[in-house]
């Protein structure tokens, strides 16, 4: 019974310490579920209350890329990462009132390589400054079918678009 309750009490606290570090995107806030700071990348990935990484709808994903100075330095391994998994030709779009340097996004449909589900993804990848790339995107859940049902994506991925422009992901690494 000890071990087990000292588990839960180290659960609770890190929820708690990771509670501290939220977004607020699409009228829902995300916080801190886990972290990792790896030399060549660091990740940090946000959900709303309720949810896991085994179980979740919608999702927030910061990645900074120290070394990285341009965006073309990160964006073909990316593509190339995900691309086994492209249900359909993403789009690429490049915003016309950029504060930052350098700016684009992806927005993808995913098939998980379970094939359980599909993901559609908004990714920005920026360069405000020259010290690195950095990028955020949101995850929307939709459970697999053969018939897909695109239409909440179809109603949201532009406002989802113009909240991402809006985001920068500095204070959210640094926590």
């Amino acid at each position: 019974m000890k071990p087990a309750l000292f588990f839960c009490a180290i659960l609770c606290v890190s929820q708690v310490a990771f509670a501290d570090n939220c977004i607020e995107f699409d009228q829902k806030n995300y916080c801190e579920v886990w972290r990792n700071a790896q030399t060549s990348m660091q990740t940090v990935e946000f959900l709303s209350s309720g949810e896991s990484l085994e179980s979740w709808s919608t999702m927030i994903t910061v990645r900074n890329y120290p070394g990285k100075t341009v965006l073309k330095d990160v964006i073909p391994e990316y593509i190339n990462s995900v691309k086994p998994m492209f249900a359909l030709k993403p789009d690429l779009l490049t915003p016309d009132d950029s504060a930052n340097l350098e700016e684009v996004y992806f927005r993808m449909l995913l098939l998980a390589p379970n094939k359980s589900h599909y993901e559609y993804v908004i990714n920005k990848f920026y360069r405000d400054d020259d010290s690195s790339v950095k990028s955020i995107f949101y995850s929307y859940r939709i459970p697999f079918s053969p018939t897909v049902d695109y239409d909440q994506v179809t109603q949201n991925r532009n406002g989802w678009t113009q909240q991402l422009q809006a985001l920068s992901i500095d204070e959210y690494l640094a926590q």
